[in-house]
């Protein structure tokens, strides 16, 4: 891709977010993070954003057209999570979940629109990142689980609006991904070594995920050798989604 393109992904302060910056950069692009946190590698451009925030999004995009003009790649990537049993789970908790995971994807999607269609973009596409828990289920995950579904189903009728305008929309369901936060909840086990070996062995491919591998995925889908790609899904799970569980006999 001989072009620097103009690239924002929101969350890219750290984990998948992060990884997903250093690809565009790696490839000359210019990318932007849209965050409340500021990201650790200088080369990637701040705008503070709070992507749950209308107002907020608003002024991000209107800075963004300021200083280029247009915009090439959208990724929406910003996500928390809860672990809560759904009969004790928060009205505050889920509609917090469902405004960084959902709200934020709809609103950078709403206020891109004129960016991305902008003349001087090139094939322009926008990448969201859902989950395979948007397609199987993890206890204490319910909120997060809808919240990732409801960005698949978001990405399909995104990629049909914004088809005729040139814009592609397609999503990456990523599965375990070796991030520090993942490292969080596997350092609270004793044997850290029997959990790493239990987990890989979910994984048909042998190994957990790297952030790496997601980025990679988001990396193609916009690009041009994705040029016929649209409203779909992407899992990079390692083959664990199409492993079917046997008993321990």
């Amino acid at each position: 891709m001989s072009a620097s393109r103009i690239v924002l992904v929101t969350g890219a302060a750290q984990n998948i977010g992060a990884a997903i910056a250093e690809r565009f950069l790696k490839a000359g692009d210019t990318v932007i993070c849209a965050d409340l946190n500021a990201p650790e590698n200088p080369n990637v451009a701040f705008i503070e954003t709070n992507v749950a925030d209308e107002t907020s999004v608003s002024a991000l995009m209107a800075q963004v057209e300021q200083q280029h003009g247009h915009l090439d790649v959208l990724v929406n990537n910003a996500g928390i999570c809860v672990e809560t049993p759904i009969h004790e789970l928060a009205e505050q908790d889920w509609d917090r979940v469902m405004a960084v995971n959902v709200k934020s994807t709809f609103l950078t999607t709403k206020h891109a629109r004129k960016l991305l269609s902008n003349r001087a973009a090139t094939a322009p596409a926008i990448v969201n990142i859902s989950s395979i828990e948007g397609l199987g289920a993890n206890p204490l995950h319910s909120v997060y689980a809808a919240s990732k579904a409801a960005v698949a189903a978001f990405t399909h009728n995104t990629a049909l609006e914004y088809g005729p305008l040139g814009i592609r929309c397609n999503s990456v369901a990523p599965g375990w991904i070796n991030t520090p936060f993942n490292e969080q909840l596997l350092a609270a086990y004793p044997d850290r070594q029997a959990v790493d070996e239990a987990i890989e062995a979910l994984h048909p491919v042998g190994r957990l995920g790297l952030p790496e591998d997601v980025a990679n995925t988001v990396f193609w889908l916009a690009s041009s050798e994705s040029g016929f790609v649209s409203g779909q899904e992407f899992v990079v799970d390692g083959g664990r989604l199409a492993k079917l569980p046997l008993p321990n006999l």
